[in-house]
């Protein structure tokens, strides 16, 4: 079991599995990324393709945020929230096919603290001056939604009661991540394939497990 820190990320590794701080959960291992990606690591560490795979995981939450605050100026409150709640669960489930190289760092900003914090206090405050406190308090709830993940873990607990027979949300945002990163670095990723049946495995061993102790 091995743990690591890249970008502000503390990173647990097990044979199993790989797990982040912010509770992101992967089936995926370095062992996995090395076995169906061979090379790939050479060009970037395991722990920087977790983090680029955890930066669109949260894009939802910035994205969303941003969505809600900019239709909250344009059209009302209400459709403002409704747009905002409407995106954010369309956008956690699809990510994985608008994942790319060219705006992984755009997002990454976006991401940042400073940036949502600076975002919010500043639309806040024009909201309060102009007196729209309905959009205030939806943009108060959205915050703290979005910044603490609250929607996104909920999204995760509907799915995981529903059948395991696609792969996990997070393992397909990783596995874009090794496509596009693999493509970017002119290394053919057809290995990659493979990458569903390991992890499909995995996590049927994982809720086997689960089921056993259960018993």
């Amino acid at each position: 079991m091995n743990s690591n820190r890249s970008h502000s990320i503390n990173i647990l590794e097990t044979p199993f599995s790989t797990v982040t701080s912010g509770g992101h959960w992967f089936h995926a291992t370095r062992e996995t990324v090395e076995e169906f990606v061979p090379g790939l690591l050479k060009k970037y560490s395991f722990e920087d393709l977790i983090v680029k795979a955890v930066t669109w995981i949260d894009s939802a939450d910035s994205i969303s945020m941003l969505l809600f605050f900019v239709l909250a100026f344009t059209t009302n409150a209400w459709i403002a929230a409704v747009a905002a709640f409407v995106f954010h669960y369309w956008w956690y489930h699809n990510k994985s096919a608008f994942v790319n190289t060219v705006f992984t760092s755009v997002i990454s900003l976006i991401n940042k603290d400073f940036v949502q914090l600076l975002i919010a206090a500043v639309a806040l405050s024009f909201m309060g001056i102009n007196g729209m406190y309905l959009a205030v308090t939806f943009g108060i709830i959205y915050f703290f939604l979005f910044k603490i993940g609250l929607l996104r873990r909920f999204w995760d607990k509907l799915d995981s009661a529903k059948s395991t027979e696609k792969l996990p949300l997070n393992d397909r945002v990783l596995k874009m991540i090794l496509v596009r990163y693999s493509l970017y670095e002119n290394m053919p990723p057809v290995e990659v394939e493979k990458l569903d049946q390991h992890v499909q495995q995995a996590v049927s061993d994982f809720n086997a497990k689960k089921k056993k102790k259960k018993k």
